[in-house]
């Protein structure tokens, strides 16, 4: 039997296998590339955001260290070269073309030390990889960053009331306060009022307008600033204690002042009809309040005298002997113009009622913190220890020749009449406490002290004496007035000085050369100069 075997032929399809093959590799090809789109097209967006977040970085810290910098003490003028530096920077670090560039500078605070600068920066950075990335166009790109800036000017005289002249200086009073800055609340035409004498500082800042007479200032104080904010008023004055009547030996010259019992014997003198003609000035500063000037007082002893002469006496009604002091009474072994003087209604006590003092051979007295009512240290030497010391509802005067120093001391003051002065030839010197709950003070009103008089109360340099002080002074709700022949001449360290009204006139002289460095006790109105990234 024939068996035929036939012949398989193998069929090939090559051309339908390419096709089918082709439209796959096309595919993956087409996802590679976009891919490798996005991936090259995120790196651009991821690089220039990253180039956006630097530029805004240092933009924002470029209006804060612009801030720090600026030669203005006025907020305004800083935070319009924060911004100007702010933009300009961003403009000058940025590869890319800005689209919008928003810049925020606003104070903190109610006086333009603190303040932040924030930057928003947003723009279309060309994206070569965008289509291949699957976009019709290149994406915005927004960042923002923001920076604090701390100014923190040194200050070492503020005038805090805001209706009358903050500052005043007139006569040939020479004011010299290098390396910090001289401010006043007051608005108005004569928030800081020059009408003789000399003033210079770092920086002027008036919250109103500066009136400029006769008087040679430097710079030109800058008007229309913000008023600050009372800088201490979160500090609390402790609490006074049981008072010592009695802090020196019996029979001694210092002594406590009554002031209440002095004006009466003082008023008793001058109601009679033998007095009313030579003393009518006492009697007119006594219910103005207004103390009488030196050569008025120098002019005055010698009526007081040749009165004393016809009226004193041991039967005296006005228990005046014949020299012109009183010999009964709280005003015992006082002149009248020394009377005078404790009230507030002279200065100066003309040196000639004092010529033969010999207070330079004195002992010294020493005294410990505690309650005092007042203190009259008219002769010695009087030593104090370190602490504080409370002065209740009478003056504590240093004057005529007497001398009066402490370490680590601070003097507050507590209610009507308490105020401090230094007088005649007296010479003070005062260093705060570098620890504690009063450190940096050296003297400090308690503004929490009830008052019941009208009248501001008014503390003093004068005479021409020496003052040295290291620390604060701090009278929120007194006039200081720094008058006489060259008081406080000797240039501080570390002197801040806050009060209501500061007036300088005649010959005073207050210089403070502001380092710091010199001393340990602390700033209480510290500054504080830097600029960093916060977000």
């Amino acid at each position: 039997m024939d068996i035929k075997l036939n012949k398989v032929t193998p069929v090939f399809q090559p051309d339908d296998e390419r096709g089918s093959v082709m439209p796959i590799f096309a595919i993956g090809l087409l996802v590679i590339l976009c891919l490798a789109g996005a991936t090259i097209a995120l790196s651009f967006d991821s690089r220039a955001a990253t180039n956006l977040q630097i530029s805004a970085d240092e933009s924002a810290l470029s209006g804060a260290t612009a801030f720090l910098n600026t030669a203005s003490p006025k907020a305004a003028d800083r935070l319009m070269a924060a911004k100007l530096a702010a933009e300009s920077s961003a403009r000058a670090n940025t590869t890319y073309a800005i689209a919008k560039l928003d810049v925020g500078a606003v104070t903190e605070d109610a006086y333009g030390q603190q303040t932040v600068i924030e930057v928003k920066l947003k723009f279309t950075p060309v994206n070569p990889a965008a289509q291949l990335a699957g976009r019709n166009a290149s994406i915005n790109i927004e960042r923002t960053a923001a920076a604090s800036a701390t100014w923190g000017f040194p200050l070492c005289i503020l005038g805090l009331n805001p209706s009358s002249s903050g500052l005043s200086t007139s006569g040939t009073s020479q004011l010299s306060a290098e390396n910090c800055i001289v401010w006043s609340n007051t608005t108005g035409s004569r928030s800081m009022e020059f009408k003789g004498g000399t003033a210079s500082t770092k920086y002027f800042c008036a919250a109103g307008n500066a009136y400029i007479a006769s008087a040679s200032v430097t710079p030109r104080p800058a008007e229309n600033c913000d008023p600050i904010p009372d800088p201490l008023a979160s500090w609390t004055a402790p609490s006074p204690g049981k008072i010592l009547w009695s802090p020196f030996p019996s029979g001694h010259k210092n002594k406590s002042p009554n002031p209440s019992a002095l004006a009466v014997q003082l008023v008793k003198l001058l109601d009679l009809p033998a007095a009313k003609a030579t003393t009518s000035e006492l009697k007119k500063a006594l219910a103005s309040g207004e103390p009488l000037p030196d050569a008025t007082a120098a002019l005055l002893l010698a009526k007081v005298n040749a009165l004393a002469l016809v009226i004193g006496g041991p039967f005296s009604p006005s228990s005046l002997d014949k020299q012109g002091y009183f010999n009964k009474g709280a005003a015992k072994g006082l002149h009248v113009l020394e009377v005078a003087q404790i009230l507030g209604l002279v200065d100066n006590v003309p040196g000639s009622a004092f010529a033969f003092d010999t207070y330079s051979t004195s002992p010294t007295l020493t005294l410990s913190p505690g309650t005092y009512a007042g203190l009259d240290i008219s002769a010695g030497h009087v030593r104090l220890k370190p602490g504080i010391y409370h002065i209740v509802g009478a003056p504590l005067l240093v004057r005529r020749c007497a001398t009066l120093s402490g370490d680590g001391v601070t003097i507050i003051l507590h209610g009507d009449k308490a105020t401090f002065s230094v007088l005649d030839q007296a010479r003070v010197t005062l260093t705060a406490p570098s620890e504690g709950e009063t450190a940096g003070f050296t003297i400090a009103e308690n503004r929490n002290a009830k008052l019941t008089g009208k009248k501001t109360e008014r503390s003093r340099l004068t005479g021409s004496g020496k003052v040295s002080m290291i620390g604060t002074i701090y009278l929120p709700r007194q006039k200081f007035s720094i008058t006489g022949d060259g008081s406080a001449d000797q240039a501080s360290p570390l002197l801040q000085l806050v009060a209501s009204h500061v007036e300088m006139t005649d010959q005073g002289a207050l210089k403070i050369h502001f380092d710091p460095s010199r001393t340990d006790v602390p700033m209480t109105i510290a500054p504080a100069r830097e600029a960093r990234l916060i977000r």
